[in-house]
């Protein structure tokens, strides 16, 4: 998961010092860069679309088990529910889709390095909406970031400095992650509007729960042919991590961290998840990281920084 795009306010007096939101930003983007490899594991003992749904209601009914014991179980406002179903449909029921399926085809590590320019997609989204508007616009830093993330991009693809090697093979889930990135940008610039009214425990877990249960009939024959009686405790291990650790906690302590921190601030962290989720396929996985890559990571990376220093230097950008 990359960093949402949008803006968000900082609590008086957060300074530069490392707080308490910033260690659970941290310790967010470890458990999400750890997720990919850890998924991809699961994946070799159950179904994709069996492990997306379970994990997913799993996570929702977790979040919703804290908002009861935070104040109460509300039910959301009938006004509501479609904004938070289309929320859920996009943030959870295609992301999940894509991804899920995509971790069968393609390395975790080149997933996470693909899933990480969600921001330059947000930036365009908005800048979309800003040009409707009539309002301020990045400039040409901001542009110049766009250009070399996907520079980037396609070096992580192509996987080679020194041929076009597009054939085919993996270029499938490479596809369906860059569909990710685009589904995750997407419910990041709607979610603010929603978030600001309602808060965002109650948006994060109703739109779980109206996006995994939209995952359900898509998942029948995947849990009917799943063999859970043969999963192993480190399975049911793995999934527990990834259920609460990734889909409930995490989605919890990113959007409270970016509330009391500001996204420009917690977007710093996010450019740690490749970087967390390459190291770990490489320790769990034993996947080897190619020259190619690792300079392609760094090129995403390098461009999501200048497009982030791009979009904060633009008077009245919502980027």
């Amino acid at each position: 998961m990359s960093a949402p795009q949008h803006s968000a306010p900082r609590s008086p007096g957060s300074g530069f010092g490392f707080s308490t939101a910033d260690f659970y930003l941290l310790l967010t983007v470890f458990i999400w860069g750890n997720t990919f490899p850890v998924a991809k594991y699961i994946l070799g003992f159950l179904p994709p679309m069996a492990y997306a749904t379970t994990r997913y209601l799993l996570a929702a009914l977790v979040l919703l088990g804290l908002m009861a014991l935070r104040g109460g179980l509300q039910p959301p406002r009938r006004r509501d529910i479609p904004a938070l179903a289309l929320l859920g449909f996009i943030g959870v029921t295609m992301m999940q889709l894509l991804w899920t399926n995509a971790l069968t085809f393609t390395a975790a590590s080149k997933g996470a390095i693909l899933v990480a320019v969600s921001p330059i997609f947000a930036m365009l989204m908005t800048t979309m909406r800003n040009l409707v508007k009539r309002e301020s616009t990045p400039g040409a830093l901001a542009w110049s970031g766009v250009l070399l993330s996907f520079a980037g991009v396609f070096l992580v693809i192509n996987n080679s400095l020194t041929g076009i090697t597009l054939d085919g093979g993996d270029l499938v889930g490479d596809l369906m992650f860059l569909g990710v990135a685009f589904c995750w940008a997407t419910y990041s610039v709607m979610g603010p509007r929603y978030i600001a009214s309602l808060g965002a425990l109650r948006v994060t877990a109703w739109s779980m729960l109206f996006g995994s249960l939209l995952l359900i009939p898509l998942s029948i024959l995947d849990i009917a042919r799943a063999d859970w009686g043969a999963t192993t405790l480190t399975i049911w291990a793995g999934f527990l991590f990834t259920s609460v650790g990734a889909g409930a906690l995490g989605y919890l302590w990113w959007y409270e961290g970016v509330a009391k921190l500001g996204v420009a601030r917690a977007a710093t962290y996010s450019y740690l998840i490749p970087v967390f989720a390459m190291i770990s396929a490489a320790l769990v996985l034993g996947e080897s990281i190619s020259l190619a890559q690792l300079i392609g990571a760094a090129v995403v990376l390098a461009g999501l920084m200048m497009t982030r220093l791009g979009t904060q230097r633009t008077p009245g950008n919502g980027g």
